[in-house]
């Protein structure tokens, strides 16, 4: 009874695979909602669990969503393929992501709109990066923004943008310090009740920050 379930769950969301071969049957169950681009994956799943030699047996597991892999076959020749895929936290250059294990991937092609956030910078601060895009969005939070996008751009200068279009201007050495003016500017004016139409906030000034919109610029 439990294969079958398998089999009539797999059938309805659109995740099962046979084996072209006439007595063996493959059987695929995903872990969690599927990332990975089935047209893509079927045959690379297919050469693995039948050890066809490949140029890199290993492909599947650098050049995919696929973290782990489990096969085991039951007495009717029906093999069941369990996978987990990576979960992915961020976007990076290159058509690459940060996943939660703190790796960074290049699955190519997908089935699945990720909404993540994108971190542009070196590889060895793409976590660090990630850290202050957290610490980011905790602030615009106050007033429901949300952040897409924080690199590090040149030396010592942070740009980030969030879904209104709104780009902040940051010196990655004092960013904590910064971050904590931006939380005191945004509280003042959901305090106040302005409405805010920036589009460039630069905190890159000591005790100040230039507002610039498309009309005016300002200095707070």
């Amino acid at each position: 009874m439990r294969s079958f379930l398998i089999i009539v769950l797999l059938m309805v969301t659109g995740c099962s695979v046979q084996n072209q071969s006439a007595d063996q049957q493959i059987i695929i169950k995903f872990s969690k909602e599927i990332i990975s681009n089935m047209a893509i994956l079927e045959p690379k799943i297919s050469n693995h669990v039948n050890n066809v030699q490949t140029n890199n047996k290993d492909e599947i597991f650098s050049n995919s969503w696929v973290s782990i892999i489990k096969a085991t076959q039951n007495f009717n020749e029906k093999t069941l393929i369990e996978i987990e895929e990576h979960q992915p936290l961020a976007i990076l250059e290159n058509d690459r992501f940060l996943t939660q294990e703190g790796k960074i991937i290049s699955p190519g092609g997908m089935s699945k709109n990720l909404s993540l956030i994108s971190i542009s910078g070196a590889d060895d601060q793409v976590e660090i990066l990630l850290n202050y895009a957290r610490l980011m969005q905790n602030v615009l939070n106050l007033k429901g923004n949300k952040l897409q996008h924080l690199g590090h751009e040149g030396t010592d200068f942070i740009k980030a943008q969030d879904n209104y279009g709104t780009n902040y201007l940051f010196n990655k050495g004092d960013f904590r310090v910064q971050l904590e003016r931006l939380e005191q500017f945004i509280l003042f004016e959901l305090s106040s009740g302005n409405k805010d139409h920036s589009k460039y906030i630069d905190l890159r000034y000591r005790n100040a920050i230039a507002i610039s919109t498309e009309k005016m610029e300002k200095a707070i």
